[in-house]
């Protein structure tokens, strides 16, 4: 189970500043070891995510060991694990994962996990875009919104074709952990 660092975390990266709207959630995933940085002094807060790095991070939050040998692709622990638990179907690892991609992943990982998913549709009703939430991620994005994993991207659109940027996926990672380890802690 993931923790939420103790004390400020001193971070090597160069464009995570305390004070950014996401410092907290980039020193969650980096103290918790769910991400790299995509350099040794950069984590690109505003770089899109892949459905292979979104894979990765799952599975380490699986306590996974996700490193890959020699003779494959480095995302393939992921990519494995993500497939046998029904988490992705493996599909198109260097794609950027969209919003409502990342909230069914998720969703299915927290199915996997045992957690509650239970969750009401009309929940999405406040946004003026939900029409254009894919029917496979109504229920995921519903659920990841009722828990407070997923927020709008204004106070009346979701944007669930929007792509998710690392900095948003590391928060709602965070949020994810909050809303369902914290008791565990």
């Amino acid at each position: 189970v993931a923790v939420p660092p103790e004390q400020p975390v001193q971070l090597p990266f160069t464009d995570v500043r305390e004070g950014d709207w996401f410092y907290d959630a980039v020193a969650y995933a980096y103290t918790n070891e769910l991400f790299n940085g995509t350099s040794a002094t950069t984590f690109s807060p505003n770089g899109t995510m892949t459905r292979a790095m979104l894979w990765a991070v799952l599975a380490r939050m699986d306590d996974v060991n996700t490193n890959a040998s020699s003779d494959e692709a480095w995302y393939q622990p992921g990519l494995d694990w993500a497939v046998e638990n029904g988490i992705s179907d493996g599909t198109n690892p260097n794609n950027n994962i969209t919003r409502e991609q990342f909230a069914a992943m998720l969703y299915r990982y927290a199915e996997y996990a045992n957690e509650d998913i239970t969750a009401d549709t009309a929940e999405l009703n406040k946004f003026r875009d939900t029409i254009n939430i894919s029917s496979y991620a109504l229920q995921p994005l519903a659920w990841a919104v009722e828990n407070g994993i997923v927020s709008g991207t204004s106070s009346d659109t979701i944007s669930p074709s929007g792509n998710a940027t690392r900095a948003q996926v590391a928060t709602m990672l965070m949020r994810y952990d909050q809303a369902f380890n914290d008791d565990a802690q």
